[in-house]
């Protein structure tokens, strides 16, 4: 199922309501209903449904379940428009329901048409949301719109729980290993074959916590790495992601970057940040990190090739000395050169030449 208000797949629960309608509509169509025995007959079905003459859009009838499952009665709008506009809050959901709506509502049009299925969200009369998937029949020759809303809020949150069961750290809500492997894919996808955007991943070893689970117990190194999350959560722009791969491990995606220097900006903001001591019970510390770069597409064009070269170059630094970070392969100052507009005023000279030596792997 697509979110947002885009197409929802058919399940078993849409499938009983399209047979429904149907049903409805060959009674209808051979019986010459009229309109107080089709609303009898409405008002009797468990779905919430709402009736709207066309192609005015005037709303005449609120079935008793759409009164219970959304607390409005036919008062509180006037229009299918206003509906639209005052119940649902998501401006893109608003924009594709007007268009389906009045796509098939012309006054020119005869005969019978579906509204395909949208999932949407309502908000109630109590103002909680209701997640729905609308489907819909106009009814054109005696100027009829029906709606129907099923309620799939409490499946929604199933999914959205088993989501967060896959792909998010537990401790730090930050996203998992899997989390990071799916965004690599998503971003893998995204781009055409011959465009390659920069990308870099940073990974980040804190090098004191081992004594803080040791000395302070493991309820204190769970209080650590959630401080330590959301000190890495500033240290990164909107478009960038941060993960938690597992036990003192980290990770970053610095996407959408015009240089690779705006990779180092935020390896020098981790590394300020996890200078900074943190109160863990009556104890203060600092905990520190190491942290390794690589750079894509320059170092590797896959997500494994990229962490092992990212991981390199963070043993490079705790074998140096802990602390600091460093690029598996410096950026060349010949294709980057620390003079374009993205140079960040910190930045510190790197050699000439193209020979990378310790002094531009490394920085403590």
């Amino acid at each position: 199922m697509l979110e947002n208000g885009k197409i929802a797949k058919v399940n078993d629960a849409e499938l009983q309501q399209e047979i429904a309608l149907e049903e409805f509509l060959e009674r209808v169509k051979h019986t010459g209903l009229s309109l107080r025995d089709m609303h009898i007959i409405l008002d009797a079905l468990p779905i919430p449904i709402s009736w709207a003459a066309i192609p005015a859009g005037k709303i005449q009838f609120m079935n008793r379940a759409f009164k219970e499952t959304f607390g409005y009665d036919e008062s509180h709008f006037e229009t299918m428009d206003a509906w639209i506009e005052q119940s649902y809050p998501k401006m893109e959901q608003q924009l594709l329901a007007r268009e389906y709506w009045h796509r098939l509502r012309r006054a020119d049009s005869t005969g019978i048409s579906k509204v395909e299925p949208l999932e949407l969200d309502v908000v109630s009369a109590d103002g909680g949301i209701v997640t729905v998937n609308q489907r819909g029949i106009l009814l054109h020759d005696i100027g009829v719109g029906i709606a129907t809303f099923e309620d799939v809020s409490e499946r929604k949150r199933v999914e959205e729980t088993l989501r967060r069961v896959a792909f998010e750290d537990p401790l730090t809500s930050l996203g998992n290993r899997r989390r990071l492997s799916a965004k690599w894919n998503s971003i893998a996808t995204s781009y055409e074959n011959d465009v390659r955007p920069m990308i870099a991943l940073i990974l980040i070893d804190l090098d004191e916590f081992k004594p803080i689970n040791d000395l302070l117990g493991h309820d204190a190194g769970d209080e650590a790495l959630f401080l330590i999350a959301n000190r890495l959560r500033a240290c990164v722009r909107s478009d960038d992601a941060v993960f938690r791969l597992g036990g003192d491990e980290f990770a970053i995606l610095v996407e959408n970057m015009g240089s690779p220097y705006q990779a180092e900006q935020v390896c020098r903001r981790v590394e300020r940040a996890l200078k900074q001591p943190i109160q863990i019970g009556g104890t203060r510390t600092v905990l520190g990190a190491s942290v390794g770069v690589s750079l894509y597409p320059d170092d590797a064009t896959g997500l494994a090739q990229l962490m092992k070269h990212a991981d390199e170059a963070l043993y490079r630094i705790k074998r140096a000395s802990k602390g600091g970070w460093a690029w598996f392969s410096p950026p060349e100052a010949t294709r980057y050169p620390k003079s374009s507009p993205q140079r960040n005023v910190h930045d510190r000279e790197r050699p000439r030449n193209n020979r990378p030596n310790k002094s531009s792997w490394q920085h403590r």
